[in-house]
């Protein structure tokens, strides 16, 4: 009986209708991909886009969280309407958690380098628990439903909007816009709801020269109670095609981010994150990394569009206006 009790408490502890959802999985790579941070912004550079991306953290620890993306776009209407879509499998031990949506993006053209990103989308989430991976639970015990998984599913929406001007980008989402709706597990077994996700970004793309850009961006995540979460970065891009940065969360981890365009219309990133105190002490560093395809790639310019523009204030350049020699022939 003692250890049935242990395992109510480890599962109410886990899926009580009383603990908020977990965040979703974080993620760096939103520094050249921004529909990773904000589904309304499918087709930022006008093109359809492939993204596949893997991330493990706290490589310290046998069974830390990894987190598998594959997310893309595509245009359906003139450059302005896409249709997006997203999967994502983030598992940490004995407990995975599957999401797949669907988004619609509008883009309107409000003036000259003015538009804004209109994005609706639907998510699928199944949550699983794998008593197998468990040591000291039985699975065959009957107040386990006899099975080797605890699996649960809900659905919800989200929504986001983005403003961009020239090199500025300002943007809402909620990825989660329902609040309260929970896990759908056998009637039996304990409730796991979800809250809203709040997540607000700011950017900026500096033209410093024909041949360097600066970036800088920042992100703040809010679920309902829970702590926020703050991020801030920088990026160099070089040419257009190459990129180096540095990314700081208020968790005390820092990341480096280095990528670039191959060419042919494949990419490739690749970034670190390390930290000096809490789990980053014990547990270690992350890694993730990501490859991307972009289709009907025109140039080897990532950051610009198909029309051959980027979306950066370009400095002016400064001459001399040349005063003409006058000759006088008396």
């Amino acid at each position: 009986m003692k250890r049935v009790g242990q395992h109510i408490m480890f599962l109410l502890l886990l899926f009580g209708g009383g603990l908020s959802a977990q965040q979703l999985p974080l993620t760096t790579q939103y520094l050249f991909n921004p529909y990773a941070l904000n589904q309304s912004m499918a087709g930022y550079f006008n093109y359809p886009e492939i993204y596949l991306n893997y991330r493990r953290e706290w490589t310290n620890i046998s069974h830390g969280p990894q987190t598998f993306r594959l997310n893309g776009f595509g245009n359906i209407y003139k450059e302005k309407m896409w249709l997006g879509g997203a999967v994502y499998m983030d598992k940490t031990g004995a407990i995975s958690q599957l999401k797949a949506s669907v988004s619609y993006s509008y883009i309107l053209e409000t003036g000259p380098g003015q538009r804004i990103f209109f994005g609706v989308w639907g998510n699928f989430f199944q949550n699983s628990l794998s008593l197998s991976d468990m040591t000291g639970i039985n699975p065959n015990d009957p107040l386990l439903g006899g099975g080797s998984t605890i699996n649960g599913t809900t659905f919800n929406a989200g929504f986001g909007i983005d403003y961009n001007w020239q090199g500025l980008n300002v943007g809402f989402a909620m990825p989660n816009a329902l609040a309260d709706n929970s896990y759908r597990y056998n009637p039996n077994k304990p409730d796991f709801k979800m809250q809203r996700i709040f997540v607000f970004n700011v950017s900026y793309l500096f033209y410093i020269t024909e041949k360097w850009q600066l970036q800088a961006f920042s992100v703040y995540r809010k679920t309902k109670n829970m702590p926020g979460n703050l991020e801030i970065s920088a990026m160099t891009i070089y040419r257009k095609q190459v990129w180096a940065g540095l990314l700081y969360r208020n968790t005390g981890a820092f990341a480096l981010n280095i990528g670039g365009y191959i060419g042919h219309g494949l990419g490739l990133n690749y970034s670190f994150e390390f930290g000096s105190g809490g789990i980053y002490r014990s547990g270690g560093n992350t890694h993730e990394i990501t490859l991307f395809f972009r289709f009907g790639q025109q140039g080897r310019n990532y950051f610009e569009n198909k029309n051959g523009e980027n979306y950066g204030r370009k400095r002016r350049s400064s001459y001399r206006q040349r005063i003409p020699h006058i000759m006088d022939y008396r």
